[in-house]
């Protein structure tokens, strides 16, 4: 027993030797996260409504295009979240093309609009599209086709209730004005009052979460995991003969690997201390900006949400233990670390939200323990508890520590 005490002091101030040196390189990768972060927040958000769609619109002499026309495009929700229509003149029109200012034209013909509710005239809108295929001109030409559509059959309609009208016994031309101008109504009430027919509804990749929560919650357990990286100086190889002066004394290498094991939770511990430290601070001074950014209103919840992600520790010391007593050396370690988090990150969701993963991908991320580490990061932040769900974390914990003693027991018997 005082052999296995001093071999714990030692492994204290080994910990505590290298602890600035981890502090550093967590510091390092904390930058580097975070731009992960912010780059995958901004390029998962579908809330922002982008109007990457400026398309420059040739009026002529369509007055009534340029009063009616112009304010039913720019009332229109879902066009207006998509399109930025310019009304401009036929020559910047086509110079804004060619020098991609605008990503499409659409040029209306003298009396458009008196030719589309006679029907006596072939007067057509011509769109004009960059030279170089890309999704902008897929899109605009889909939204020209379903407009289009939709014109063409209010016009055979309207021109058919007015023929309709013609032809009965006695009609004025009273009459069959009525008729075509109720025939307009209805369909002008109909397209205008798309809500009464249509519902929206909204789905997101990252759950109950906002996606700031969500890649918040992914960026502590990446960097929990890459943590690892600097632990290499307390998992690297022991010389044999070290180890056979230990088995002497009854201190084998499960034991050792188990001492080894707590030194990397401590240092988990310590780091993952230090990142809600972090947060509290940032309450303290800024709590308004840090309730927008993560929908904590108050200590008590960041406090709870410490605590409920605490057993993440576990399964994280765990695979770095694991993964070291794999490596034949501290450099394969250290490699072997950075690619298996950054495969089973992506598998799991750290990277990305699993929705957006391809099915297959979704399925074998879904057995890793990268992705019961980040439910219970998402459970702790929204207050949803899951004892099952904690079961496992701590059984698969210990079912990865105990496979790191298998093979380091292997790796040492066959050394002998």
């Amino acid at each position: 027993m005082k052999l296995t005490g001093t071999l714990i002091r030692m492994e204290e101030k080994r910990t505590l030797k290298i602890l600035p040196q981890y502090i550093l390189g967590v510091l390092l990768l904390t930058a580097l996260i975070s731009a992960v972060v912010v780059f995958c927040a901004i390029a998962t958000d579908r809330n922002v409504a982008e109007q990457d769609l400026n398309v420059a619109l040739v009026m002529n002499d369509n007055d009534f295009l340029r009063t009616f026309g112009m304010d039913v495009l720019e009332a229109s929700t879902s066009v207006s979240m998509m399109c930025t229509f310019h009304e401009t003149e036929e020559e910047d029109a086509m110079s804004g093309l060619e020098s991609g200012k605008y990503s499409g034209v659409v040029l209306f013909p003298d009396h458009f609009v008196g030719s589309a509710v006679t029907g006596e005239e072939d007067a057509q809108a011509q769109m004009y599209l960059p030279k170089v295929d890309g999704f902008n001109n897929r899109l605009v030409a889909g939204l020209a086709e379903i407009a289009g559509g939709l014109l063409g059959r209010t016009e055979v309609s309207i021109l058919t209730a007015v023929q309709s009208a013609s032809t009965a016994e006695e009609v004025t031309q009273y009459d069959i004005n009525r008729v075509e101008n109720d025939t307009q109504n209805l369909f002008f009430d109909f397209f205008m009052a798309r809500e009464d027919f249509y519902s929206k509804d909204s789905a997101s990749g990252t759950g109950n979460q906002t996606v700031i929560q969500y890649y918040v919650c992914a960026a502590i357990v990446l960097l929990l995991l890459l943590g690892g990286i600097s632990c290499g100086q307390l998992l690297k190889g022991d010389p044999a003969a070290f180890e056979k002066q230990l088995a002497l004394h009854r201190i084998g290498t499960a034991k050792l690997l188990l001492i080894r094991y707590l030194a990397v939770l401590s240092l988990f511990a310590i780091l993952y201390t230090l990142l809600f430290a972090g947060m509290l601070t940032w309450y303290t001074v800024h709590p308004e900006s840090f309730t927008n950014l993560l929908d904590l209103s108050t200590a008590g919840e960041l406090g709870y949400w410490f605590l409920a992600g605490l057993p993440v520790l576990l399964p994280a010391a765990a695979i770095v233990v694991f993964v070291y007593s794999f490596a034949a050396n501290q450099i394969g370690g250290i490699l072997l670390l950075f690619i298996l988090v950054m495969v089973m990150g992506f598998a799991s969701g750290l990277l990305a939200p699993a929705a957006f993963l391809p099915a297959k991908i979704r399925v074998i991320g879904a057995y890793l323990p990268t992705a019961r580490m980040l439910n219970v990061m998402k459970n702790g932040m929204t207050h949803a508890v899951d004892f099952g769900l904690l079961g496992v974390v701590f059984a698969e914990s210990a079912a990865i520590v105990a496979t790191a003693i298998a093979i380091s027991c292997v790796k040492r018997r066959w050394a002998e």
